[in-house]
């Protein structure tokens, strides 16, 4: 019987304290408690299920959920195992002790790796600026929306100055509510202006780009600031780095 292959892949959480509860659970006591507890919680919970995290905080003060995590798994169907659901919620850092699920709001994604591309020039650390993007088209295929990413928007993204990498995923056609891909756009912090706080659309100023954007079903995108990594900081999205696309 032949073995099964590992499928690398992302579990990304976006979350943030609920606005009820911002009085009894401070955003400055939540980060504590995630970055301290509960991230390497979640790391240790089955030795070798990920490889690396990455922390960022959202450049826009405003967005109801501005703290991000991205783990990679070099087998996305580890994020199934029951160590994770046996990981406690449950803090004295948190009010009452927790959980914290009864305080916050969170969206996660999660799925295998599709593709990276990236500068000839960018090494295997991760930029100090992202970009999130995640969208579900309307009226494409996966063959179509592929080959636009393929045929023109990559291209349009990898003029930007400064642009480092874009990894995409696949987030599954039954995502949970949440769109089915999910890229992310790694950026130095010179690509952006220090007011840069929102990113309002598509990287790209192509029709075809716009008539995608305009067209979707679901859009959301967010700028964020690198803080703190995890494990290997050098870890590839995909199985090596040098499998990944230059341009």
């Amino acid at each position: 019987m032949a073995l099964a292959v590992p499928t690398p892949g992302i579990f990304l959480a976006n979350s943030g304290v609920t606005p009820t509860f911002k009085d009894i659970l401070p955003y400055s006591t939540y980060v504590k408690w995630y970055e301290n507890v509960h991230i390497p919680d979640w790391m240790s919970a089955k030795p070798g299920a990920i490889t690396a995290a990455w922390r960022y905080q959202c450049l826009d003060t405003s967005r109801a959920m501005p703290f991000l995590v991205t783990y990679k798994y070099p087998d996305i169907s580890a994020t199934s195992a029951h160590e994770f659901r046996d990981v406690t919620l449950s803090d004295p850092l948190l009010p009452d002790g927790g959980p914290v699920t009864k305080f916050i709001q969170i969206v996660i994604m999660s799925g295998p790796h599709v593709e990276t591309w990236r500068s000839g020039s960018t090494g295997d650390e991760r930029g100090a600026l992202l970009v999130t993007e995640a969208i579900d088209p309307t009226n494409m295929t996966t063959d179509q929306f592929n080959d636009w990413y393929h045929q023109s928007y990559i291209n349009e993204i990898s003029q930007i100055d400064g642009w480092r990498r874009t990894s995409r995923f696949d987030n599954g056609p039954w995502g949970g509510g949440q769109p089915r891909w999910l890229a992310l756009h790694e950026f130095e912090e010179k690509s952006f202006d220090a007011k840069t706080t929102k990113i309002p659309g598509l990287l790209g100023t192509s029709k075809e780009t716009k008539r995608v954007e305009e067209s979707a079903q679901k859009l959301d995108m967010a700028i964020w600031k690198l803080v703190r990594v995890y494990g290997d900081k050098t870890a590839p999205w995909g199985t090596e780095s040098w499998e990944d696309q230059i341009l």
